[in-house]
């Protein structure tokens, strides 16, 4: 590396060149020591190229854009050789239907009171009224009176007022609401534990009870079938643990105290967190069975399956399917044999009543005497095939067909005797 007298440093180094993806444009003349030396730094800058330092690139062609090329031909491939979709089967759609029932309960109880009912009785006091935490009692409430009809507290109100006279009460209601509060009658307001363990049972355990055995219900093998039933296990897993994190966190989180933060409290409404709580519950559990059922859908149906479906490799899987199987084919042959038995008592009517067996006598004799006749232009005739197609409720009725579907039956029906 050598310097130049104007203060220009030129690395001459292959190591260092190569790093710095620097290329010098010199004239063969100029690139002499005395010669640079005469240079100035305005030429110099205007004879020196320096390339952009891109060293994304040969990461870029060596790892990225063959693997890129590579998935996107498997996924070409496995688009092209997919199993075919089928429809979805009766027993996967009962099971999505107690899904979709879930789903519609959650949702409705995620909207708050007022959207529903029209109701601020179980809404954050402090929010509607847009006060904070150390606002007077009397002052919350005088602002509360305001928003009721005639400016009349009611009764839930007058109780609520009763309780809220303290911070650790205040703090309480913000972390259960106001039925914990107003209910519990075993509970202080030294003992935050009571109120958790009133809270508990009727604003979590229950509407989790009641998500898992919607999920039970939905993935049962003799109610939805066998394909809900694969999604059983890890189904009510995460049902499972949404319930643990939905405990825990509210056994564990009490919310911005008011001393750690007293500016935040004296400056805006504080918000609650039973309330942020109960409509992130209700919506997580929702958008959850919604989750569900997609898969369960997709599974049944093999529509939205992109590669080859392994569970022919599984024997467990092959063994379920096949004993489906032959339940829908033992089915199938036992209201078959109700048919044939059917009519069997209906042949065995015809034959031993005696005007049934003389109408019967008396259709087989005229159809003899016509096919005797030996002419097939009675079938070709209009009105014989208008007579037809009101007997069967079709169209035109065509002869040749006619004749091939029944050479057709009676070849499979005789194989066996050949």
């Amino acid at each position: 590396m050598t310097e130049s007298g104007s203060g220009w440093r030129i690395f001459r180094s292959a190591d260092w060149t190569s790093r710095l993806n620097l290329r010098l444009e010199l004239p063969k003349s100029l690139q002499q020591p005395h010669c640079l030396d005469a240079l100035g730094a305005t030429d110099m800058h205007d004879r020196i190229e320096v390339l952009p330092i891109k060293p994304f690139w040969p990461v870029l062609f060596t790892f990225v854009l063959p693997r890129a090329i590579n998935y996107y031909r498997v996924i070409k491939t496995a688009i092209r050789t997919r199993p075919p979709p089928r429809p979805l089967p009766a027993e996967t759609g009962r099971g999505l239907n107690a899904l979709f029932v879930s789903i519609c309960v959650f949702l409705y109880l995620s909207l708050p009171s007022f959207l529903v009912r029209s109701d601020l009785t179980d809404h954050n006091v402090f929010q509607i009224t847009q006060s904070r935490l150390s606002t007077a009692t009397d002052t919350l409430f005088a602002r509360l009176a305001l928003l009721r009809e005639d400016g009349i507290l009611t009764a839930t109100d007058e109780a609520l007022r009763a309780k809220l006279g303290s911070q650790a009460l205040r703090q309480i209601y913000l972390r259960f609401g106001p039925s914990t509060l107003l209910n519990c009658t075993f509970c202080t307001a030294d003992d935050a534990f009571s109120f958790l363990l009133y809270h508990l049972p009727i604003n979590i355990i229950l509407p989790h009870l009641f998500h898992i055995l919607c999920i039970g219900l939905a993935t049962s093998e003799p109610v939805a079938g066998f394909e809900a039933s694969r999604w059983r296990s890890r189904a009510l897993l995460g049902a499972t643990i949404l319930a643990s994190i939905d405990i825990g966190l509210t056994s564990t989180y009490t919310g911005p105290s008011l001393h750690t933060n007293p500016r935040t409290h004296t400056q805006t409404p504080p918000l609650g967190i039973f309330w942020i709580a109960s409509t992130l519950r209700y919506l997580v559990l929702s958008l959850f069975d919604a989750a569900l059922a997609f898969f369960i859908y997709a599974s049944a149906i093999y529509r939205f399956l992109l590669f080859s479906n392994n569970d022919s490799t599984d024997p467990e899987v092959a063994r379920r399917r096949t004993e489906e199987l032959l339940a829908k084919t033992n089915l199938a042959l036992q209201m078959s044999q109700t048919n044939l038995r059917a009519y069997s008592v209906a042949r065995n009517t015809v034959v031993r009543k005696p005007d049934l067996k003389a109408a019967e006598d008396e259709y087989w004799r005229r159809v003899v005497d016509v096919e005797s006749l030996d002419d097939e232009s009675l079938l070709d005739d209009e009105e014989v095939q208008a007579a037809v197609s009101r007997a069967y409720g079709s169209g035109a009725v065509d002869v040749a067909a006619m004749r091939r579907e029944a050479e057709m039956f009676v070849k499979h029906a005789t194989k066996i005797l050949d």
